[in-house]
């Protein structure tokens, strides 16, 4: 039995969390009923778009697909019937589950798929073009796409910001004769300060998770990154996260753990096993807590300065930057766009996801580096090895699993486990302390 080093208590924001998603996904449901748009696609870049046409909901596929895949029998039923229409079993599982769900007519929540009115999304990896091409054309609605430049040196950071910001004053012209009316500027911006106070809040938290001991754990985050990722539009996510960052403010001046045996800390790379969160319970029976990765703090709203140091980014509001009009409201859009850290990754930049990592690994003090080689996830499962290569050249314990994050039909749990089991052992520890 290991000793218990450090005092633990549950979360309140824990049961807000919850409720916030759900109701979240029910006013999706009922959107119709209420007079509401429903709007679909990625949420790399293009989830507050649809803000100046009124009262919208947004289905975030990512997330969605996310949702469905813990749930293995639902997930397995979309998966199959995306099959059966020939489409390819090596594509993103995401992209299989949401596709699926649409086929079947079975929303995840409840009831049958909620059909859209409209697809504005964002082109980040491969899959994202055709994910929404299939959808636009099954339900005959019209789309529009943000294509995300890839990264280049600093240099070039104004063409990318110049390119971004052309395409969404596009986008807003395209839906303004699309839906025969004029596009709320207000709306908009009201929609950007919303967006960038809950992901910046939602930084604040995951960096507060740097204290020793770690306030939360990995399971904990990918729940509480959910409001950020999928409905970072609207204000009541803000309001959640100003509440869970003062709890966990609260816990770390209190040395609050999450995990009151911790005395190993490690981080993860991709995505979880969506229907296997066991895994991080694997980790506690040896004293080991996962504090963060690089793509769950993908989606919050970290700057990275130019010694690599990751911290949470100001708000427009934080920086004294007026947003005016469509002008500024667009300008600053397309920059905090094209800054996204995560991009590193998706678009084969091998050094600069390594090098990422590798701060991440430094700032959240980890012992060690879990790596989920996830054949569902063309885009984050890229440079994977060569991360690895990095850290075993820093001197950093690595190892990994192979899996898919929303298709447990390619996870081997007992080989999974053992990997798991043998990684902490070799890292000194054990159950019984």
């Amino acid at each position: 039995m290991l000793k218990q080093l450090w005092q633990t208590r549950p979360l309140d924001s824990w049961a807000k969390c919850k409720e916030l998603r759900f109701n979240a996904y029910q006013e999706i449901a009922n959107a119709h009923a209420e007079g509401k748009l429903v709007a679909t696609g990625s949420v790399g870049a293009s989830v507050i778009l649809p803000s100046g046409l009124g009262p919208y909901v947004h289905l975030g596929a990512e997330p969605y697909g996310a949702s469905i895949a813990t749930d293995p029998a639902l997930s397995q039923l979309c998966s199959e019937a995306y099959e059966a229409r020939n489409f390819a079993r090596d594509t993103c599982s995401y992209f299989r589950n949401y596709l699926g769900s649409m086929l079947v007519d079975k929303f995840s929540f409840g009831g049958p798929f909620p059909r859209p009115d409209v697809i504005i999304t964002s082109h980040i990896c491969d899959t994202h073009a055709k994910w929404f091409q299939i959808v636009a054309e099954y339900y005959g609605i019209p789309w529009f796409a943000i294509e995300v430049p890839p990264p280049f040196h600093d240099d070039r950071i104004e063409d990318r910001i110049e390119y971004t910001a052309g395409l969404v004053y596009d986008c807003i012209e395209w839906m303004e004769k699309t839906f025969h009316k004029k596009y709320d500027d207000e709306l908009f911006i009201e929609a950007i300060h919303n967006e960038c106070e809950t992901e910046s809040l939602f930084a604040e938290v995951c960096y507060l998770n740097q204290a020793i001991p770690a306030p939360l754990d990995q399971k904990q985050l990918f729940t509480f990154y959910a409001p950020s990722a999928a409905f970072r539009y609207k204000k009541e996510s803000a309001d959640f996260y100003r509440f869970l960052r003062d709890e966990v403010e609260d816990r770390v001046k209190n040395k609050i753990a999450s995990v009151a045996t911790e005395r190993c800390r490690l981080i993860h790379d991709s995505q979880p096993p969506w229907y296997f969160m066991g895994l991080y319970r694997i980790l506690e029976q040896y004293g080991a807590v996962c504090v963060g990765s690089q793509y769950c703090f993908a989606f919050a709203h970290f700057d990275i300065d130019k010694d690599g140091i990751w911290k949470p980014a100001k708000t427009p509001r934080q920086m004294g930057i007026e947003l005016k009009n469509r002008d500024d409201a667009v300008r600053f859009y397309a920059r905090k766009t094209v800054n996204k850290p995560i991009w590193a990754g998706v678009f084969g930049l091998a050094n600069d996801k390594s090098s990422q990592v590798l701060q991440v690994i430094r700032q959240w003090k980890g012992d060690g580096l879990i790596i989920h080689l996830n054949r569902g996830c063309e885009g984050l499962a890229g440079q994977q090895l060569e991360t690895r290569l990095a850290c075993q050249q820093a001197g950093i314990p690595v190892t990994t699993y192979e899996g898919n994050m929303g298709d447990k039909r390619e996870f081997d749990e007992p080989q999974t486990i053992d990997r798991l089991e043998s990684f902490m052992e070799s890292l000194g520890l054990r159950k019984d302390g």
